[in-house]
């Protein structure tokens, strides 16, 4: 069972929100709150798998109010306003979902709410102690030496794997390539990304330098990195 609150100061917001909980089996509504103050008691009393929050409330808004949790909740922003997303989804929001929203889309974030929980399940261990993987690009199996592999990012059902001369396409969740992969040489750094420790240029801020590029630091994901390059 998926336990949630919900967060909005507008009343037709929160009847929506609970009116489409309520046609879900395996999720539960436990409490529905008209604030930021109301829901951090709620957090502090309960254990809650998921928060949907709204932006623009009055006093604490919500991407302060998740910015002030030192271990937050799966985070859904609900919101009229698309002016957000960017700084949303930097903050590993699992999804932003614009009013009026639509039970179909309600459930697809739903949907990579139980994802993502799969995704933090400990890997099976496949590394197969061989310095290379392969990996099926258009239509044929390809070698690549661990020592190539600088990074990959997830696009959904896909991968997107660079190397130092090129950068390919293959269909892999990047949970399966993070269990081909031995763990003392890369690390995830977010849930959409996986690094090679040997090819980080630099560690700045919640950004690391790969071949020139920055890469965001998951909150999650940040003392993991940091125990790895010790």
């Amino acid at each position: 069972m998926t336990h949630c609150i919900i967060v909005d100061d507008e009343p037709l917001a929160r009847r929506l929100l609970e009116s489409y909980i309520a046609q879900l089996s395996d999720v539960r509504c436990l409490a529905v709150c008209q604030s930021a103050v109301e829901a951090f008691a709620v957090l502090h009393q309960q254990k809650v798998d998921v928060l949907f929050l709204d932006i623009q409330m009055p006093g604490i808004n919500g991407l302060d109010f998740l910015k002030s949790l030192r271990t937050p909740p799966k985070i859904i922003f609900t919101t009229a306003y698309a002016d957000h997303a960017v700084e949303a989804f930097e903050l590993e929001a699992v999804d932003y979902l614009l009013k009026p929203i639509t039970f179909e889309r309600f459930k697809k974030a739903i949907q990579k709410v139980m994802a993502r929980n799969e995704e933090l399940l400990p890997a099976p261990v496949a590394d197969s102690g061989n310095p290379y993987i392969f990996l099926k690009v258009n239509k044929r199996l390809l070698k690549i030496h661990h020592e190539d592999l600088l990074y990959a990012e997830s696009l959904g059902d896909y991968l997107k794997v660079y190397t130092p001369s090129q950068t390919h396409i293959t269909y892999m969740t990047l949970s399966k390539l993070e269990a081909l992969l031995p763990a003392s040489k890369f690390a995830r750094i977010h849930r959409s990304t996986i690094v090679n420790l040997e090819s980080i240029q630099y560690v700045e801020g919640n950004f690391v330098r790969v071949q020139g590029k920055d890469l965001a630091i998951g909150l999650t994901y940040k003392e993991n990195l940091a125990q790895k390059l010790r």
